[in-house]
């Protein structure tokens, strides 16, 4: 099959590279003249990671992620630790591990590994028009192109989505949350006594209070260490400076943990200020004819408070590629597969998007009960265990996410594959 890729980010990529692999003739077109993958550290889960290592990138990304040991919840005020998640039995439990790494250095394997699958990749290749029913697409510079599927993975701001659903706008609504992100220099936090600790081995640590948080994470060959800071969306920081930027975080986080405030004054990178919008539930994703599918960010863009993301992308790529393998192998038209494909991935990413966001609105909690039902939780993630029905229950349980063993077999446990076939039969 003859399929054109609109977007060259990870989503992207990673539908290039499955689908190259299965035997597809895979073109991406990609608006910008160099790839360039912006942003800091990114967390894969182990239902995305399983496909990574399934598609041969698995010496390359243990060449420059982490793995850590454990997930830390910390209190804010004071560092005490409220729960603690080793990640030692993650890949016998879920098939591959809990990686941290760079998104430019995850990136540049995806790029890596597609070119060798032979994927054509066409820089400075700007889609200004869609036939969503024909799988025909034009260029900025009037060339047409043709495919027999579409695949649009151009990102939270896709062009391809406002164009399919023009009646939904953007398609973005915000969250209600901010991130400001920066690093600091592992060398420098080992140099001091008292916080060298923070870096002795690899950990994700996570200093939670009242409408904030702050995550840590080793990246860059445990070189830097990454820093994402969330906050209440509601500041205008688009003309600040960097000094407006760090007189803000110490007000912000002044009165928390005092090793944390001497952490955050060693950050000598740029600080930036990212709000947090998510994809709203969209009417559908593919034409009616099946030539064309949104997927990745474009799809369902979701707060990060899951640290699934990325991996909804991946799950994304391995479910299209499947969805086609059995489209070839029987009668079934394109349009009855893309049909399969919707039906489970749309399912799937509107839930894990809602519990991404409500599991943000957890670790932020102010004072009160529901911070103190939270607290006692993480304490014994076996103890919040309850019968459900439905994706709902993941975005209404006051226990928060990672730290909640059913929480995390919902997401790292998935297999994707297994629930294509079984809604394709």
């Amino acid at each position: 099959m003859q399929v054109i890729i609109v977007g060259a980010g990870i989503g992207g990529l990673s539908a290039a590279l499955s689908l190259a692999l299965a035997g597809h003739e895979v073109m991406i077109l990609e608006s910008a003249s160099a790839l360039a993958e912006i942003g800091a550290g990114v967390q894969m889960t182990p239902n995305a990671t399983k496909y990574f290592w399934k598609w041969g990138l698995g010496p390359d990304i243990l060449e420059r992620a982490v793995l850590p040991n454990s997930f830390n919840i910390l209190r804010g005020v004071n560092g005490d630790v409220l729960g603690q998640v080793p990640f030692k039995d993650f890949e016998s439990r879920y098939g591959a591990p809990y990686i941290v790494i760079h998104r430019a250095d995850i990136h540049q394997i995806l790029h890596k590994h597609a070119i060798a699958a032979g994927v054509c990749l066409a820089l400075s290749s700007k889609v200004i028009k869609y036939d969503f029913e024909t799988g025909s697409v034009q260029l900025a510079n009037g060339e047409e192109l043709h495919a027999d599927l579409v695949v649009a993975v151009d990102g939270i701001n896709s062009f391809a989505r406002g164009s399919f659903l023009d009646q939904t706008g953007d398609g973005l609504e915000k969250t209600g949350w901010a991130a400001y992100r920066t690093m600091a220099p592992v060398e420098t936090i080992k140099a001091n006594p008292r916080t060298a600790h923070l870096v002795a081995e690899h950990n994700c640590n996570c200093w939670v209070g009242d409408g904030k948080l702050v995550m840590t994470y080793m990246i860059k060959n445990s070189q830097m260490l990454n820093i994402v800071l969330s906050h209440p969306d509601n500041v205008d920081t688009i003309d600040w400076t960097s000094e407006q930027y760090h007189a803000e975080i110490k007000r912000l986080y002044g009165e928390w943990d005092p090793l944390l405030r001497e952490l955050l004054s060693m950050t000598d990178s740029d600080i930036q200020n990212w709000p947090i919008y998510q994809v709203r539930s969209l009417p559908r994703w593919i034409s009616k004819s099946g030539k064309f599918v949104l997927m990745g960010d474009a799809a369902h863009a979701m707060a990060f408070y899951l640290s699934m993301g990325v991996s909804m992308a991946v799950e994304d790529a391995e479910a299209l590629t499947e969805c086609i393998s059995l489209q070839q192998k029987t009668d079934r038209s394109l349009e009855q597969a893309m049909a399969v494909f919707e039906k489970v991935r749309k399912e799937r990413a509107e839930a894990v998007k809602d519990a991404s966001l409500h599991a943000g609105n957890i670790l932020q909690l102010p004072q009160g009960l529901e911070q103190e039902v939270r607290d006692r939780s993480l304490k014994d993630d076996e103890s919040s265990i309850r019968t459900f029905k439905g994706n709902d229950f993941y975005a209404t349980r006051t226990s928060y996410g990672i730290a909640d063993q059913e929480i995390r077999d919902w997401c790292y446990g998935y297999d994707v594959i297994e629930k294509v076939r079984a809604e394709w039969h």
